[in-house]
């Protein structure tokens, strides 16, 4: 007798949005999610949502119905991978300051004017050779992992300290068109804008991220895995997903010789625990 495994369709998907009224808006999910067969995660904060779930197709169907019937978050667009394995192990519901975190106060999504590139459009300027800066907004250890052919890095430990970036970017010509990108676009919605108010004034945003563009290119000018932020670790380029031990501390991928920290932060715990 042939033992199938049973089928998940995992989302993932934001939306930047008002809410004002975060505290019900949360009950709301959280009584939603608690009627369904679902695992994953709902950040809420007041600038928006962002939503990564997992569950048999019938679940995600009854929770989009139901999330369509908010006009805040009606007809979002929704990353849909299939995988036998959930990679989340539990259900978490809750709010945060912001969505993504970057510590300048003064910047917010849609008050500027970056454009999204479509996934298809950037695999045409790859493959003509256009002149163009091609950003990785990323941290660096998901850099490391994976990442495409041309592209460029910050060296970011972690995103939110975008400003501390500044001689990097002053560094790249503000007279070519730079398309930033990410794992699915949320973060490129605070970086664009940023990189605007810093002076460049042909932004895109490579719409969908790169889950969208692996998705309509097959991996084309993709070289490595993308780092994903659940229990698979990443994917490949042909979206299977690719489990990898990481560092506790800076997130890189352990050598088989290391357990828990890389060489690096094993050796800074070390040096702490003697000064104590």
């Amino acid at each position: 007798m042939i033992n199938l495994k049973p089928i998940y369709i995992n989302i993932a998907g934001y939306r930047f949005t008002p809410i004002d009224d975060l505290e019900d808006t949360l009950s709301q999910l959280k009584s939603l999610c608690a009627n369904l067969d679902i695992k994953g995660s709902i950040y809420l904060a007041s600038e928006g949502i962002n939503i990564g779930l997992s569950g048999n197709i019938l679940e995600i169907q009854t929770f989009r119905s139901k999330l369509n019937q908010d006009a805040r978050f009606a007809d979002m667009r929704f990353h849909e991978l299939y995988s036998q394995e959930r990679p989340y192990s539990k259900m978490t519901v809750k709010t945060k300051t912001e969505l993504v975190p970057i510590e300048d106060n003064t910047l917010k999504v849609g008050d500027f004017d970056h454009q999204y590139l479509p996934p298809l459009e950037l695999k045409q300027w790859l493959d003509n050779g256009k002149d163009f800066i091609l950003l990785d907004m990323r941290n660096a250890f998901e850099f490391e992992l994976g990442t495409f052919d041309k592209a460029q890095q910050l060296n970011l430990r972690r995103f939110r300290k975008l400003q501390t970036k500044a001689n990097e970017l002053n560094n790249l010509p503000k007279d070519k068109p730079i398309v930033t990108f990410c794992t699915g676009g949320i973060r490129c919605e605070k970086a664009a804008p940023y990189l605007e108010k810093f002076g460049f004034d042909q932004v895109y945003q490579l719409e969908g991220g790169i889950i969208e563009y692996l998705r309509q290119t097959k991996g084309t000018h993709w070289h490595g895995n993308c780092f994903v932020f659940d229990d698979r670790v990443s994917i490949t380029e042909k979206l299977a997903p690719q489990h990898f031990d990481l560092c506790t501390d800076c997130q890189l991928i352990l050598k088989q010789s290391e357990v828990e920290f890389c060489a690096l932060c094993l050796s800074n715990h070390t040096s702490q625990d003697a000064t104590i």
